[in-house]
Parts: structure tokens; C-alpha cells; sequence
């Protein structure tokens, strides 16, 4: 998984910045399953993951969870903690994980300082607001089956590793998962990924494991910008939920082009 270049060097400035102050942050070990910090809580520090693997999930009244986020080694996640607000989400480890925790009023003092690390902070908080604004952009203009390929697509983007066969997604997202990241039940979410599987968009391998072929999956998205979404479902014959990813097409070779043009 590769930084965006603004990300990158505030990363390596908050580096430096630990070297010459080693008490601006400490090392804590997290299990797998352990929460780092709950909704809620008061917590007062920024993390950098060294080692494993995080998610963090917010609850809805209704006791409806929703995945927000995965981070992996360097990744850089709580910056909240900033504001001196209470937690908005629960973050949990997903393997045992190794993380350093950045003391934010220490963290402000230093980028007061700094106008060169501030102004890469903000370069950072910046990619995060683009991302939440993708995210809800989807869920208002998107049926549920398009916003599975689009974070499907994004995730692949994000935390993928490229190979020869497809870009594989080394994080484990189960049904569930997807499901709560989403918008939609798992049903529809094992549907959908039967039939992307047939129509070549992915391969789906042991251990909720996914590997995603990016261009047929950004051609088929762009096929549905050119053409339109349809309904997310019709009824079908005998009470059966039918969706137009039944009908899915093959994507069209000639838009590949297009799928590497708009590739970030």
C-alpha cells in the first residue's frame, strides 16, 4: 500500500519529530480483538499503526454496525483526538497490532512550531474529508450492488497488493463485513459476489480472502455512470428478489482506457 505523497511526508516528519522528542509518543501492544478506544471515550491520542491490522466501526441506535475504516502498518488514524471532542467510533484490532500513541496536545505543540509539518498535516486531513465525501456521495447516488464494487474497487486501491493475476486484498472482510460497510445484509452482499465472480470482476478465495481484477471493476462502474443505475431490486417470479446484478454485463474491453484515465 503505497501513501499519497502529502501523507508520506508528514509521515516522515512526525518521525523526525519522534526522534528529537522520544516522549511525544509511546509504544502499546494491542491483541487481536482488543479495543484501542471506544465511542464515547475522552481519549487524547493520535496512533500510527507499527505492525497488524485496525478497523474501526461506529453503532447505530438500533445496534446496527457500520465498518468504517481499515488501517495497516503506517497508517495514521484518531487524529480527532485533536479537537478535545469524545470518540465518534470504536477502533479494534484485528490481529494482534503494534502501534505507537502520539500525545495530542503534544502533537499540537509541535505542529504550531512547524509550518511545514502543519501544513502537511492538513494535506492529510484533507485526503481523510475526500474520503468520507466519496463514501457518502456513494451511499446517496448508488444501489446498494454498485456501492459493494465501488468500495470493493476502493479497498483493492487503498490496501491492495497488485500481481499478475488481479490485485489481492491480503484483509480478511467477511460477509459481514461488507455488509456493514455498505449499507446492505449479507444476503445481498453474498449475491452480488457470486455474481461479480461470474462476470470476472473478482475471484473469490479461502479465508474470506478477495482478488479484484480493478479494470473490469472500474469499466462496470463507469458502465453505470454512461448508462444509468437501475433499481436495486424488482420482484421476481415466486416471491424471489431478482437484481440487475443477475443481468450484469460483461465489461467492454474498449473502456478500459477510461477505467486507467480515471484511475487516482
Amino acid at each position: 500500500m503505497a501513501l499519497s505523497p502529502g501523507v508520506a511526508t508528514f509521515h516522515d516528519l512526525l518521525r523526525t519529530a519522534l526522534l528529537n522528542d522520544p516522549a511525544l509518543a509511546t509504544r502499546t501492544h494491542v491483541p487481536k480483538g482488543s479495543v484501542v478506544y471506544n465511542a464515547g471515550d475522552l481519549d487524547d491520542r493520535m496512533y500510527v499503526v507499527e505492525v497488524g491490522q485496525l478497523k474501526t466501526m461506529t453503532t447505530a441506535t438500533d445496534g446496527k454496525q457500520c465498518l468504517l475504516s481499515i488501517h495497516l502498518p503506517s497508517d495514521m488514524f484518531g487524529e480527532l483526538s485533536l479537537l478535545g471532542q469524545p470518540r465518534q467510533d470504536t477502533a479494534i484490532a484485528m490481529r494482534h497490532s503494534v502501534l505507537r500513541q502520539f500525545n495530542a496536545a503534544r502533537l499540537a505543540a509541535v505542529l504550531r512550531q512547524d509550518d511545514r509539518m502543519s501544513g502537511h498535516f492538513t494535506q492529510f486531513l484533507m485526503s481523510r474529508l475526500l474520503d468520507q465525501q466519496v463514501t457518502i456521495t456513494q451511499l446517496i447516488t448508488m444501489d446498494s450492488e454498485h456501492r459493494l464494487a465501488a468500495t470493493l474497487l476502493r479497498t483493492a486501491r487503498k490496501l491492495g497488493r497488485r500481481t499478475p493475476a488481479g490485485t489481492y486484498i491480503d484483509v480478511r472482510l467477511t460477509q459481514e463485513d461488507l455488509a456493514s460497510m455498505v449499507g446492505t445484509t449479507r444476503s445481498r452482499v453474498g449475491l452480488f459476489l457470486k455474481n461479480f465472480r461470474e462476470h470476472g470482476l473478482l475471484r473469490l478465495l479461502p479465508r474470506s480472502l478477495l482478488l479484484v481484477h480493478e479494470d473490469a471493476v472500474a469499466a462496470y462502474l463507469e458502465d453505470a455512470i454512461v448508462t444509468g443505475p437501475v433499481p436495486a431490486a424488482v420482484p421476481g417470479p415466486v416471491g424471489v428478489v431478482a437484481t440487475r446484478c443477475a443481468t450484469l454485463p460483461v465489461p467492454d474491453p474498449r473502456r478500459t482506457e477510461v477505467a486507467r484515465a480515471v484511475r487516482p
